[in-house]
């Protein structure tokens, strides 16, 4: 493994757990209400474009972190889905 590559592991681990603190917060609380789903759906949007041009381009750096990102981003939306009906917010 080359530099270049152990740098773009290293950002796309940083990439990757930006979203832990508000997904565990989101889990914790069983509150979603100051996330905008809107916000959310143009996440996914992005995160999987990114994640098919990595598969395409064959980054295992970029395949690494939008899948991860991916999940803890459907993650999020469930949370948002199933907490409104349980706490009665609006999207």
């Amino acid at each position: 493994m080359t530099w270049i590559d152990g740098l773009g592991l290293f950002g796309a681990f940083l990439s990757a757990i930006t979203f832990v603190p508000q997904v565990y917060r989101a889990w914790q609380t069983k509150s979603t209400g100051d996330l905008s789903v809107w916000m959310i759906i143009i996440l996914l949007a992005n995160v999987s474009t990114w994640l098919v041009y990595g598969i395409v381009k064959n980054d295992f750096a970029i395949i690494l972190a939008n899948s991860i990102i991916l999940s803890l981003s459907l993650l999020l939306l469930y949370f948002k889905l199933t907490f409104i009906k349980t706490t009665n917010h609006s999207l």
